[in-house]
């Protein structure tokens, strides 16, 4: 475990526009798959760039080679639906915006056909300045993907779902580890434990939260648990409140879900977004984190341009360390740059993007001297 990041990122950055055009292209069948590499391998060269030159200590892709930051599963594995399903939702101006949720509903067994983030990890490893992540999503993210009526013609129920892309996932870390990632993060397994709504719903089956969350719990452990037996990895959980304007996910504090997972889980670190206490509560559940372990605070917008002020930063690092030993935080984004391959995932440009970056880098510089 490495316990130096000061300074992390949730995963996506905004990507190109040449990037965007090629996928479009690609997608039309106007590129083949090896041109549409050739521009993946440009922009991420690209990318590894602009975060050395912030002074990034953790190194991505961008998830440059994926539709979205959840798609590895579906694009590797038969099993799933072909297509993704489209929502129109509402702008905050009034308008509609079109929504493109890449969690495909499951309708058979799930087999997989290739590795999930082998080309990611092989160029990453050749070209990364430095230490470099995985970012995959949660197996428990495939409860979305049970579909009464289709998905349990294969599974009887979302646990069986859940073990089968476990099962898949543990077989990718395993690899991902061997092939020189030295930070493997899972994203949104445990979102909907923050909403009491959530809660309330899984009573009204009659069933106990604390043990369904202590199935999940347990279940992810088995996946985390292949890459904590390497000295030289770090593991990730992300809970993602969301990076688009038009929507947010999971309001509701961290208290319930933070007093049971901090000391349940076995991962290095938590990425927990904090750029809205309103909707995301107070830094108290901070209390509960054991020794050894490290929340890494997402203070930094990744929806809103404006820069934030470093003052400000120090001075939210400052509340939350009344709550847990200053080190065992750090600072990230609040969630990734670009929500997915579209037009509409990003609300930053590029250049805002590398001046959040410095700004983080400076900020830590400031706080733990690194």
């Amino acid at each position: 475990m490495n316990t130096e990041i000061r300074v992390d990122q949730v995963g996506s950055y905004v990507r190109p526009e040449k990037l965007l055009d090629a996928r479009d292209r690609f997608s039309e069948g106007k590129l083949t798959r090896e041109q549409l590499r050739q521009i993946e391998d440009e922009s991420i060269l690209g990318c590894l760039q602009m975060q050395k030159n912030a002074g990034m200590q953790i190194f991505g892709d961008g998830e440059f080679r994926r539709d979205s930051w959840m798609t590895p599963l579906s694009e590797a594995v038969d099993g799933f639906v072909d297509e993704y399903q489209v929502e129109y939702v509402d702008r905050p101006d009034g308008g509609k915006e079109k929504i493109i949720w890449h969690q495909k509903p499951a309708k058979g067994k799930l087999k997989q056909q290739r590795r999930l983030a082998q080309v990611d990890a092989v160029f990453l490893k050749k070209h990364a300045p430095g230490p470099f992540k995985i970012t995959l999503p949660s197996p428990l993210c495939m409860r979305r993907a049970f579909k009464p009526g289709l998905t349990d013609a294969a599974y009887a129920d979302e646990r069986a779902l859940i073990k089968d892309a476990a099962n898949i996932t543990k077989g990718e870390i395993a690899k991902l580890c061997d092939e020189g990632a030295s930070y493997i993060q899972l994203d949104e397994g445990f979102l909907a434990y923050v909403r009491d709504e959530f809660r309330a719903s899984l009573k009204q089956k009659g069933l106990d939260p604390d043990i369904e969350l202590q199935k999940d719990i347990d279940s992810e452990n088995e996946v985390y648990d292949v890459a904590n037996q390497r000295d030289d990895v770090t593991t990730a959980l992300h809970i993602c409140r969301g990076s688009r304007i038009t929507f947010h996910k999971g309001a509701g504090a961290y208290d319930w879900l933070a007093e049971r997972l901090f000391g349940g889980l076995h991962v290095d670190r938590y990425l927990l977004e904090y750029d809205d206490t309103g909707r995301v509560g107070g830094y108290e559940p901070l209390r509960h984190l054991p020794k050894g372990k490290v929340v890494v605070l997402g203070l930094v917008s990744s929806k809103d341009a404006p820069l934030e002020r470093p003052d400000n930063l120090i001075r939210e690092v400052e509340k939350a360390s009344k709550y847990c030993p200053v080190d065992q935080l750090a600072i990230s984004s609040q969630c990734g740059f670009h929500a997915a391959a579209d037009r509409n995932g990003a609300h930053l440009t590029a250049d805002q993007q590398g001046r959040k970056l410095e700004l983080m880098v400076k900020v830590a510089e400031t706080i733990w001297g690194s």
